[in-house]
């Protein structure tokens, strides 16, 4: 995919999700095509390359997160199911390495406290 807002909409959601749950996130929207880089402090110079694929499904269109190897890891609808396959790709790495593996669950959202208009 090339370079659109959305696609970088996609992908910042992805590094926003990756990030609250741990995982060290890069943003490369310069590069074609524009992706996330993952990694953790634990792994030198070992991470996972994510960008969205827009792929047919009947005559709408569906992006779909893919890692560098081709693997497709789940539709921007499907971010929880991606936050799991980013971890069992890099999750035992960071454990052979001694660290503390990241989540592989959305960190849970509170709802905002805020003042009230009467």
């Amino acid at each position: 995919m090339t370079r659109t807002p959305s696609c970088e909409r996609y992908l910042r959601e992805l590094a926003e999700l990756l990030t609250a749950a741990g995982w060290t996130v890069l943003t490369r929207y310069e590069l074609s095509p524009p992706l996330v880089r993952v990694t953790h402090p634990a792994l030198d110079r070992t991470g996972l390359s994510v960008h969205v694929e827009p792929l047919l499904s009947g005559d709408d269109e569906v992006a779909w997160f893919c890692d560098s190897s081709g693997r497709f890891l789940g539709t921007r609808f499907q971010l929880p199911q991606v936050l799991a396959a980013v971890h069992d790709a890099l999750g035992p790495l960071v454990a052979d390495a001694g660290w503390p593996v990241p989540s592989d669950e959305p960190p849970v959202r509170r709802p905002r406290l805020g003042r009230r208009s009467w």
